[in-house]
């Protein structure tokens, strides 16, 4: 698989042959990849090694590439290898047990942040509904330093993630292990966001090797339709809004007609509005609940 890494390479030899190999293999950003599966093993970063292309390996450092490149052609993400992903301008740890963050998601955060913006609220009630790394609530504890910021997750595993990000970014968010939403008083919050499982059960088999064989299926599945956590979501977190509160949540591209329809048959709502990603497609909608 690596037999064409012999025991005496440089930075730059072996960029370019590692470069070459994942081409063959069709590895995206063949690249990038390389440089950072290279900068992770010598402790460093991409800068360090245009700038020393002709330091050669040690046989430790060539023998841990290796490893890094076998795991890379088996499919595992990038992130999970590297153990971080970037987002929203900061970088977050991920392992196994939460989604690898993913651009649309920085509409949910964007769309949250406008509301509450709007709403002109310098102290508001916020939940992350199903945070896994806690990527959500932590981008709006950034940007609302004096909100109060609550997260939940069904997963220990996951909220050990968040936790470790929360620490990482040094802001205040209260994790809770939870299925539901019965935690919490009625009424609590002035903004529920989420980015719940909605792919439909039958699709997930069809994914990527990297989404299908390592990210969590929990975090993924949304039910025969797909819409069995938005159904909840729209049902019943206006019990917990205050008046007038918003739920924000991530929703799949060709999910827009199906929420419409929920939402109409709820009368608690006023109708939605959808916000597209870069592919244009509908990637989140906003919902706020009625007077009264």
């Amino acid at each position: 698989m690596t037999k064409g890494l012999h025991d005496r390479w440089t930075i730059k030899e072996v960029l370019r042959w590692t470069t070459d190999y994942f081409k063959q293999k069709e590895i995206d950003a063949p690249r990038l990849t390389a440089e950072l599966l290279l900068a992770r093993v010598l402790k460093t970063n991409r800068l360090h090694l245009y700038l020393n292309y002709d330091q050669p390996l040690t046989p430790p450092e060539l023998a841990a590439f290796k490893g890094l490149i076998k795991r890379r052609l088996a499919h595992e993400p990038l992130a999970y290898i590297l153990g971080e992903h970037p987002f929203w301008s900061l970088s977050f740890k991920v392992t196994p047990a939460t989604l690898i963050p993913r651009p649309e998601t920085e509409l949910v955060v964007e769309t949250g942040l406008n509301i509450i913006r709007d709403k002109n609220i310098s102290a508001p009630y916020i939940l992350d509904w199903g945070t896994g790394s806690g990527i959500i609530a932590i981008c709006l504890a950034k940007e609302i330093p004096l909100a109060k910021i609550f997260a939940t997750d069904i997963s220990l595993n996951a909220l050990k993630v968040a936790w470790e990000n929360i620490r990482r970014h040094q802001v205040e968010v209260h994790l809770l292990q939870s299925p539901d939403l019965t935690i919490f008083k009625p009424g609590s919050f002035d903004l529920i966001l989420s980015n719940p499982p909605y792919i439909k059960t039958a699709v997930i088999s069809t994914l990527a090797p990297e989404v299908k064989d390592y990210e969590p299926r929990s975090a993924l599945d949304g039910g025969e339709d797909g819409l069995k956590y938005i159904r909840y979501l729209l049902k019943h977190t206006p019990t917990y809004l205050k008046t007038e509160g918003w739920l924000v949540m991530e929703i799949g591209y060709d999910q827009k007609e199906a929420v419409e329809r929920i939402v109409s048959s709820l009368s608690c709502w006023l109708p939605p509005a959808f916000f597209k990603d870069h592919a244009g497609h509908n990637r989140v909608v906003a919902v706020k609940k009625k007077h009264g």
